[in-house]
């Protein structure tokens, strides 16, 4: 009985060692060091915590200036939403982009401005590795 559990690890070891190797590390376009299919913010190496979706909406808080949740970032979202927040009102639609605890001027031109200035393009949240991204809760 030994033997054979002996004789079938050294098989599983010299059949799955090559196929591993092969393998390669898995995608990471940020460069974050995590894997694009796990990734909440995917073209942002910002991502601080790839935990920090307060919307829980697949989109990290990073890449997720869209708090009205319309699927543009725009002036609504800044004057709606980042204002109050800013201000001391509430921050549960992801308006602390840092994740640090805090609503403030980090948040807005280290990470709602880029967003919205794309959005002069059609700018939306995201990228997400994460299939179930821009459905409520995400996780």
């Amino acid at each position: 009985m030994k033997v054979g559990v002996l004789a079938t690890m050294v098989f599983s070891a010299l059949v799955a060692y090559p196929i591993a190797s092969f393998a390669g590390l898995a995608p990471d376009a940020d460069g974050d060091g995590i894997p694009d299919v796990l990734d909440k913010c995917m073209l942002d190496s910002r991502n601080v915590a790839f935990s920090c979706d307060t919307d829980q909406d697949g989109y990290g808080n990073p890449c997720d200036a869209d708090f009205d949740q319309n699927g543009v970032v725009n002036a609504t979202d800044f004057t709606g939403f980042f204002i109050p927040a800013f201000k001391g009102g509430s921050k549960a639609q992801g308006q602390d982009m840092d994740c640090n605890g805090a609503v403030n001027a980090s948040d807005f031109t280290g990470f709602f401005i880029p967003k919205f200035k794309g959005a002069l393009g059609g700018a939306v949240a995201g990228p997400s590795g994460l299939a179930c991204a821009g459905t409520i809760p995400c996780n």
